[in-house]
């Protein structure tokens, strides 16, 4: 994750595996604070919201007809 003002911008790769179905979207949530923020398109996705001085780590869930 690449930090701003209040906000980061996460990178990720998309998998691979998509369980036959395509990818609908993705979820990243941080944590501490459970901030989330969705695209529908692959990386990067940028979550706002964010306290500056704070350290974060962040979770990315895509998103399909095989996962909801």
């Amino acid at each position: 994750a690449v930090a701003g003002n209040h906000q980061a911008t996460v990178s990720f790769t998309a998998p691979t595996d998509t369980g036959s179905s395509a990818i609908t979207q993705y979820i990243v949530t941080s944590s501490p604070g459970g901030i989330t923020a969705t695209g529908t398109t692959n990386s990067p996705i940028t979550v706002t919201g964010l306290t500056n001085g704070t350290s974060f780590t962040f979770t990315v869930k895509a998103v399909n007809a095989a996962v909801t």
